[in-house]
């Protein structure tokens, strides 16, 4: 018979699967059991058998959170997908409510959320009396399987009712009674693809624009503030760069572009900078790696935590480049295998990322990089420096983790070090398993995850920085992300650092810097200290009012000090943003 602690973990396991706030309960339970097992209390066969039993139940577990995950996945990629359309098209049911409106379709105006009478779109005063509400419609179109042209009576918009089985053959799901389609096509993009492709000038395109809005040049021109001759001199230039010889021919060939099928994407601040990057390997794999700050600034590489949801340049490189620009620093942050859009490729060591690094050093022209990491991220830092000493300048370490180090009380800590320091050594195996449902269970409820840490952190410091609600978005965000070609690069890593480092600190040289906050429960301030005793040219600074997450407000400082500037603690300190 199972013991009473294996039934408890048995259910607990289930009810995590439906309820992702229980995960760190989850872990706590788990590794007890484990270091149970690890120190010999758990005699009995029946007990180790509970145990080994334990991994289907997860195996089972995760496929049931899995499958509800895909269930939402699938709807909300579809109004993704949808959204991204510049044809308005909407779902509906039975009753014709909307299941599923994409943007396009709001903006025609077409009241879908009250009782709406449509007209056969065959024109005539005779029409009227046939118009019928929706869910009419959606009646009679499937009950003929015949699509249904329609409009009303307010608007010019023309609509294309499809019925189910029409819909279903294009690929829409079958919970759809109908698919509505508005026909008229956005021109904007397909204006815009044409610009791009023939060089058109801004004037060039405006008078464009009016001709596809009014179809008469002597009004496009008067709208640019021009003359008619003007007018026509534009036109002339426009044919003759794209090789149409009339008006009808130029509307044409901008409605039929494919690109007029989709909504014009703003662009975003992380392509205006240019921060994300692809550096093509030797060995061909792909490395990415995100960009910030002025050309000729002072390089340091920054390595983030394992979950990469610290240092968000992607989503706020404005805000970030204020203080680069400030210190004059170059910030560059590798991803590494497996991680955004860097090929996986397996690693026996922690200093086998070196290599990688160095190419992308002598791709930028950098003789010499200073180096800073957070968290779990000094590991591959320190193993960099390790393998490249000639060319590392400085280190600066920001509440590192430290394998060497073992806490008395790994109870009292978070749940990331109980599954480093404890699962990952004593279970590999189901450490494996943990980790993608932990990421997804992330991503899936941030802000829980969040309030659970906050509720077990000493620090009030963390409390402030993690309860603003751009972390939950954004941390979200970059995770998926992060892990959007798989979880393998971090799982990889996650035991490598558990393991230990294989790497002897003593032999790197390079002048490192380590801050902690006293109140930090992840990774623990005696590992900082206890590092910085192993480092031949380490300092140790502890800061009584902070924890593990202090580098999210204080890295532009902390980038200075790497840096080599000579600059003080919170000399300057970034705000979080509102999205």
């Amino acid at each position: 018979m199972s013991s009473p602690s294996n039934e408890r973990l048995t259910h607990l396991v289930y009810e995590a699967s439906l309820d992702n706030s229980l995960l760190p309960e989850l872990i706590l339970e788990l590794t007890e059991q484990v270091q149970m097992a690890a120190d010999g209390r758990m005699i009995e066969a029946d007990q180790r058998h509970d145990l080994s039993d334990l991994m289907i139940h997860f195996r089972r577990a995760i496929e049931i959170s899995e499958k509800m995950v895909r269930l939402q996945e699938r709807e909300s990629d579809l109004e993704a997908v949808l959204g991204t359309f510049a044809v308005g098209i909407a779902l509906v049911d039975d009753n014709g409510a909307p299941l599923v409106i994409n943007q396009a379709m709001l903006e025609t105006g077409l009241a879908l959320d009250a009782p709406i009478k449509l007209l056969p779109a065959t024109g005539g005063n005779e029409e009227e009396a046939k118009a019928k509400t929706l869910s009419r419609w959606v009646s009679e179109s499937n009950r003929l399987e015949t699509p249904q042209s329609l409009m009303t009576r307010e608007s010019e918009t023309t609509y294309l009712l499809l019925p189910r089985q029409e819909a279903i053959r294009m690929g829409f799901p079958a919970k759809a009674a109908a698919v509505l389609v508005a026909t008229n096509q956005n021109t904007a993009d397909g204006l815009r693809a044409l610009a791009s492709a023939h060089d058109l000038t801004l004037r060039e395109q405006a008078l464009v624009r009016g001709l596809m809005e009014t179809s008469d040049l002597r009004k496009a021109s008067t709208a640019m503030g021009i003359s008619y001759e003007s007018g026509r001199t534009y036109l002339k230039r426009v044919f003759e760069k794209t090789g149409l010889n009339s008006q009808v021919d130029l509307i044409n060939t901008i409605a039929k572009s494919p690109l007029s099928m989709f909504r014009q994407r703003e662009t975003t601040d992380a392509e205006r900078f240019q921060v994300r990057r692809l550096l093509r390997l030797p060995d061909g794999r792909m490395l990415e790696y995100f960009i910030l700050g002025p050309e000729d600034g002072r390089p340091v590489v920054l390595f983030d935590a394992l979950s990469g949801s610290s240092i968000d340049l992607t989503g706020f490189p404005r805000q970030y480049l204020e203080h680069l620009d400030h210190y004059g620093v170059r910030l560059i942050m590798p991803c590494r295998p497996g991680i955004y859009r860097s090929d996986f490729k397996k690693m026996t060591s922690l200093r086998e990322f070196a290599p990688d690094l160095e190419c992308l050093f002598d791709a930028l022209g950098y003789d010499q990089v200073s180096l800073m990491s957070f968290s779990f991220g000094s590991g591959v830092a320190l193993g960099t420096a390790h393998e490249l000493q000639g060319r590392i300048r400085k280190v600066v370490l920001s509440s590192p983790s430290y394998p060497s180090y073992k806490h008395d009380n790994w109870r009292e800590l978070d749940q990331f070090y109980h599954l480093s320091a404890v699962l990952a050594q004593r279970w590999p195996a189901m450490f494996r398993q943990l980790i993608p449902f932990l990421v997804r269970s992330i991503i899936q409820n941030a802000p829980r995850y969040m309030e659970r840490y906050c509720k077990r952190t000493p620090s009030a410091h963390d409390v402030e920085l993690l309860s603003h609600p751009t972390i939950s978005i954004r941390s979200s965000k970059m995770l998926e992300e992060r892990t959007a070609g798989g979880v393998n690069g971090m799982v990889e890593e996650n035991l490598l650092n558990a393991r230990g480092w294989d790497f002897d600190v003593r032999h790197v040289l390079a002048e490192t810097e380590i801050y902690h906050g006293a109140d930090d429960n992840v990774a623990p301030a005696q590992g900082g200290e206890l590092l910085s005793r192993h480092l031949p040219n380490a300092s140790f600074t502890l800061f009584d009012d902070r924890g593990h997450y202090q580098h999210i407000s204080s890295w532009p400082w902390m980038v200075a000090r790497a840096a080599g500037l000579d600059v003080r603690p919170y000399d300057r300190t970034y705000t979080i943003p509102t999205v």
